[in-house]
């Protein structure tokens, strides 16, 4: 009999002799059947594995159903963080059974154990800190730009809605603001989906941690504005958007996240699900802001228009947007249309970062 090897495959080890299978030194927990379900899928890597050469080799004690392979498929796929519609790792062969498909599988000595991080009470990881503090800065990056396309195109708009009497530089100044906002907002909340990722509750954990952390800037990045702007020109201005807008994003974000994305591995998520996860959590967040306008909160355009009727002359007005759509100012449909394009832009732009292969 040779020696004992283990597999390495992307960020995960998969070790026969100690039946661990770790990622980035973490251990991923799986149940004996399942984890025998791998070792085999990895070992006949080169071919698709029958179902019934499954049967027989992993529950050759017992009679079950094709239910049962098929559950184990599926809690396999989402340990692996893997796509059934564009698998990484395990391809269902239509009526034959399944194969372990990732390209690089490096065999080595199953020697010493590798040191696993458990953590204790929720505890965070230090093996996973520098991948969450990367997708933290993703999702921050993402949003900016999300911002700055939005800021751009809403100065050109506010422009030819006020017959081109708007300066230029109004609409290059909407896109830096709206970039600044984006990326303080996409780093509380991108980093309350890293911290959230790595808890064993993932979907209570992501709602709670994205809302805090969208809550966290939004209430700081509110406080140093308005700190800023009296400071600067000697004035007080109106109330702006921050804590309780920042929780209701953070908190639509984490949720629509959790619901319509697997947990992203070091190689990211494939094309066609970082682009479901970005359209459902753009979606659920427009609807949060759409709730927020209603309710009276003050999202981004919102408080830039309170801003500029506070200093006479100001041409940041958003007047003329509301004019376009039948209301003399900016009454109830433009807070919500406003409020529904930020938070589509914003909630896709986030996780189109947060997403993005490490």
């Amino acid at each position: 009999m040779g020696p004992v090897v283990r597999y390495r495959f992307g960020s995960f080890t998969l070790s026969p002799g100690r039946r661990q299978l770790l990622n980035e030194g973490r251990e991923v927990p799986l149940i004996p059947r399942y984890f025998d379900l791998l070792l085999l899928l990895v070992q006949r890597r080169h071919e698709a594995v029958n179902r019934r050469v499954i049967f027989d080799t992993v529950w050759s004690d017992c009679v079950v159903s094709d239910g049962a392979l098929t559950q184990a498929v599926r809690t396999l796929r989402r340990a692996l963080g893997d796509d059934p519609r564009e698998p990484s790792f395990i391809r269902t062969v239509s009526r034959h059974g399944y194969r372990f498909v990732y390209a690089d599988v490096a065999e080595e000595p199953d020697g010493p154990q590798e040191p696993v991080a458990t953590p204790q009470h929720g505890a965070a990881i230090p093996a996973e800190a520098p991948i969450a503090l990367g997708r933290a800065w993703s999702a921050s990056a993402g949003a900016a730009l999300a911002g700055l396309g939005a800021g751009l195109a809403g100065g050109f708009l506010l422009r030819w809605a006020g017959g081109w009497n708007v300066p230029a530089t109004v609409s290059v100044a909407l896109g830096f603001v709206g970039a600044a906002v984006g990326a303080l907002g996409g780093l509380g909340v991108g980093t309350g989906l890293a911290v959230g990722e790595s808890r064993r509750r993932r979907s209570l954990a992501l709602l709670a941690f994205g809302s805090l952390g969208g809550g966290t800037v939004g209430l700081a990045t509110s406080f140093a504005g308005r700190w800023t702007v009296e400071g600067l020109f000697g004035r007080p201005i109106p109330p702006v958007g921050g804590g309780i807008e920042g929780l209701a994003i953070g908190a639509a974000a984490g949720l629509a996240y959790a619901l319509s994305a697997p947990p992203p591995q070091g190689s990211g998520l494939a094309a066609r699900a970082r682009l479901r996860a970005a359209i459902v959590t753009g979606a659920a967040v427009s609807l949060a802001c759409v709730g927020l306008a209603a309710l009276g909160g003050r999202l981004v355009g919102t408080s830039l228009n309170a801003i500029a009727r506070a200093f006479q002359g100001s041409q940041v007005g958003l007047a003329p947007l509301a004019r376009l759509l039948g209301e003399p100012d900016l009454g109830p449909l433009t807070r919500a249309v406003l409020g529904a394009w930020e938070g589509f832009l914003f909630g896709a732009g986030v996780v189109l970062g947060f997403t993005r292969r490490q």
